[in-house]
């Protein structure tokens, strides 16, 4: 009975807490807030905003992933593929699950912030700097089918755990971890890393000169932290060292930061694989990026800078070594490697923090002004602006995006899908992998082909997909053969075919909003099923075939030899597999720490 009368009560217990919840001033009710508007600033741009070019190349070589056998890639580190494969496996093929990842950990970083400012700061200032990042146009705005939001999630996460672990005197196990799992989402991860080996040294407890037993102590730590952060990444490094060892080849990254000379020629002209550091415009690359960061972001840029600048004064000098290094590695090593401006977002975190900081302690300073009513205005004003930015993005959706939805929703997966050659090519194996489908250059080749087969023809459905502005996502066919044939094979379809769907342009940049960006129509033709299989031979994207079938044709084929190389590649296996447990287990260990500060 009185089992019976607790559980009769329960419901009124989870209704009085919330209540109190809801009307105290526990300030994990703001930062609930915060993050589910962040959340849903982020849906909104995963879901809507027009693809990039790289997004259109990690996103097809995601699909299929989990069966790849892959160790890694010729460019990337292999976690965010299994990971996002992962995904499709739950939520299909969308742009949203291609981009779950960015809004996964994007939105958890907003509560990693707050972490960290609660500990260095205040909770007031950590609630102001997760309001910061949850509305950062540039963190929003990269909210896509790339690894570096995903990846600076972990490295937040390593910044709490050391901060945490160094409080309690105990070997920062868990920032090392987190390093690792970094290091395996986005290779270029490790250029953080200085600043948590200076960190040892910052963080000591004995505030005296450091003695020789001390400094060896310390070093030993620094030694133990490296090769944790190595034994994790090791996947990588076993990759190459495996297929070199059988073909002489290595990733892009070995190709071209250590001049290997049959690797670095495969992939010569490739987005910038063949040319190492960029020591001789490392000022102009320092400058071009400032600006860009400043561009991108202008009011949580300054403010950033200027809470770096007074915080010197101020703050206690183990955490702003700590952080300044931690920005400053980051930004100049990316200056020396590599300019495309998604990886630069990994800067907005600590930005954020320093103007979180900035934003309480200027207005500390006007003792005769009421403190919420002039902070409240001043984020208000804030958000407007972040909002304004981020309009084009968030009202409409991308061509590709709706295109994909309609394919999975409408269209016959038996059916011969033909896309305009126009329509970048990897946009288009993003779009139809799992259709029969052909790019529109080859057709007359496969119609051909089909005439000369010897057997019994059968109707089957054909669809051709139109790119209605004559380049969608190349940026250089609008003219010139392609062009023209792509127009003679319209009036082909269009004679005996209207569109039976007019796909039209959103989400911003390239794709003019509320204009017709995709016709699609429908017909019959005699097809011999021999062709089927010549169609799908076609599906090839950058190295690998599409969804990774047939495996012969991966680009990284090597044999391994002997007991400790096959023990290696075992090892590898293994690392992979914890690090998929650990990247799902860890949002878990934070909302638990965030429930226990």
């Amino acid at each position: 009975m009185e089992e019976k009368e607790q559980e009769k009560h329960k419901p009124n217990k989870i209704l009085d807490s919330s209540i109190n919840f809801i009307f105290s001033n526990n300030p994990l009710k703001w930062l609930l807030l915060i993050t589910i508007l962040g959340a849903f600033l982020r849906f909104l741009m995963a879901r809507n905003v027009s693809a990039l070019g790289d997004e259109m190349v990690h996103g097809p070589h995601a699909i299929g992933f989990l069966h790849s056998g892959l160790i890694s890639t010729i460019a990337h580190s292999p976690l965010w593929f299994y990971l996002t494969d992962i995904f499709f496996k739950i939520l299909g093929v969308t742009m949203f699950s291609t981009r779950f990842l960015s809004f996964f950990y994007g939105t958890l970083s907003i509560l990693v912030i707050y972490l960290i400012a609660s500990k260095i700061f205040s909770r007031k200032i950590a609630l102001i700097s997760s309001f910061l990042i949850s509305i950062s146009y540039f963190t929003i705005r990269y909210t896509l089918a790339e690894m570096d939001i995903s990846a600076i999630f972990f490295l937040l996460m390593a910044i709490y755990f050391f901060i945490d672990s160094s409080e309690k005197n105990k070997f920062p196990y868990l920032a090392a971890i987190c390093i690792g799992i970094a290091s395996l989402i986005k290779t270029l991860s490790l250029f953080f890393v200085p600043a948590f080996l200076i960190a040892f040294f910052l963080f000591r407890k004995n505030e005296e000169k450091m003695n020789k037993k001390e400094f060896i102590g310390i070093s030993k730590k620094v030694i133990y932290f490296g090769i944790l952060v190595l034994l994790i990444f090791s996947p990588i490094l076993i990759n190459n060292y495996l297929w070199y060892k059988d073909k002489g080849m290595v990733d892009t990254y070995f190709a071209q930061y250590f001049n290997i000379g049959k690797a670095r020629e495969a992939y010569s002209g490739q987005l910038g694989y063949d040319s190492g550091f960029l020591f001789k415009r490392f000022f102009e690359g320092t400058v071009k990026m400032s600006i860009h960061l400043f561009k991108n972001d202008p009011i949580i840029f300054i403010l950033g800078i200027l809470g770096i600048i007074t915080s010197f004064f101020i703050l206690e000098k183990k955490y702003w070594i700590f952080l300044t290094s931690f920005q400053l590695f980051g930004f100049f090593f990316l200056i020396l490697t590599n300019w495309l401006p998604t990886h630069y977002t990994t800067m907005m975190p600590v930005l954020t923090l320093f103007g979180g900081f900035f934003i309480d302690n200027i207005i500390n300073k006007f003792q005769n002004i009421n403190y919420k009513k002039t902070l409240f205005i001043f984020l208000a004003l804030i958000f407007i602006f972040q909002i304004y930015l981020l309009l084009p993005h968030l009202t409409s959706r991308c061509g590709i995006c709706q295109m994909r939805d309609y394919a999975e929703e409408n269209m016959d997966k038996n059916s011969i899908v033909i896309a305009d050659a126009r329509i970048y090519r990897g946009r288009i194996a993003w779009l139809f992998y799992d259709f029969h489908y052909l790019e529109s250059s080859f057709f007359p080749e496969i119609m051909s082909v089909n005439q000369n087969l010897s057997g019994q023809q059968y109707p089957l459905k054909v669809y051709f997909v139109e790119c209605v502005k004559d380049d969608c996502g190349w940026g250089t066919v609008r003219e010139g053969p392609l062009n023209q044939s792509s127009e003679e094979l319209i009036r082909i379809f269009s004679d005996v075919s209207t569109p039976i769907k007019t796909i039209y342009g959103g989400g911003g940049y390239e794709d003019d909003s509320g204009m017709p960006y995709m016709n699609i129509y429908s017909a019959t033709i005699n097809i011999n099923p021999q062709i089927i299989g010549l169609i799908d031979s076609t599906h090839d994207w950058f190295y690998y075939p599409v969804n990774y079938i047939p495996k012969e044709k991966i680009f990284e084929q090597y044999s391994v030899y002997g007991f400790l190389d096959n023990l290696m590649y075992l090892f590898a296996w293994l690392i992979i597999i914890i690090s998929i447990v650990l990247a799902l287990a860890f949002p878990i260990k934070l909302v638990s720490d965030l429930i226990n500060t």
